[in-house]
């Protein structure tokens, strides 16, 4: 997210961005990992029943965990709930008109391009560069009405789902999928993204952990959390991480 910063946004967007549950995810997590203790406890995954295997036992990442480390909630709705994997053109032109007033002329401009046809995802640096910097374009006479906030609030909540809490291989592609999670706006702060940030990890680290496969997504900052929090000596082979002696359990890690 280090392209895109919320301080960029003006005020409304802020607003509803800090209000969603979601950002508190972007303050918490890094674009840079521990390579080796990573890939270590990623051999260590068997997907089979989502635990990592240890000589004394076996351990797993749950829910709660992305709580306490990330200050993503848990209670509330599943993400799963009404979530359809394969949308229709038809069902794409009316949710994106609905949520960011795209037509369909517009839309198509902006989709992926395949070999044959157009692929149902858009470009990160697409979305940023059409939507970023609210705070310039709305200036101090707030002249964005409150449909162009919405939509800058839902472009840069596509943007946190792909960049953070879904990230996968593609790395700079977004499904227009995600876009339902979106829907209405005002129900984002009332998902459970704690149990679908550890959902999404735990089928990253199944993938990661076969063989052949050498690349590992998912939110990688929770993961290296939960490793140093369960095995803190590994913390002395980092140079970057630094113990917060005020840290209370009432805040993320």
């Amino acid at each position: 997210m280090l392209k895109w910063l919320l301080e960029g946004e003006c005020a409304r967007v802020r607003e509803i961005v800090e209000n969603s549950g979601l950002y508190v995810a972007v303050e918490n997590s890094v674009s840079a990992y521990d390579k080796s203790a990573v890939s270590c406890f990623c051999d260590r995954y068997y997907g089979e029943v989502d635990t990592l295997q240890f000589p004394f036992g076996e351990m797993s990442l749950i829910p709660e965990d992305a709580e306490k480390i990330l200050g993503l909630q848990v209670e509330g709705k599943s993400t799963g709930e009404k979530f359809k994997k394969k949308l229709t053109w038809k069902e794409i032109y009316a949710l994106k008109k609905k949520v960011c007033g795209w037509d369909e002329e517009t839309m198509i401009g902006h989709f992926v391009v395949g070999k044959k046809f157009p692929k149902k995802e858009f470009k990160l640096k697409t979305i940023r560069r059409i939507f970023a910097g609210s705070v310039e374009k709305d200036g101090d006479n707030e002249k964005l009405s409150d449909s162009q906030v919405r939509a800058t609030a839902v472009a840069y909540f596509l943007y946190v789902l792909a960049s953070v809490i879904f990230t996968d291989r593609k790395g700079n592609i977004v499904s227009v999928n995600l876009l339902q999670l979106l829907d209405p706006l005002e129900e984002v702060s009332r998902y459970s993204w704690g149990t679908a940030i550890v959902a999404h990890l735990n089928a990253r680290l199944e993938k990661a952990s076969r063989e052949r496969t050498s690349q590992v997504n998912g939110n990688l900052a929770l993961l290296q959390v939960w490793i140093y929090d369960h095995f803190p000596s590994l913390i002395k082979g980092d140079e970057d991480v630094q113990l917060d002696p005020t840290w209370n359990n009432t805040k993320p890690k």
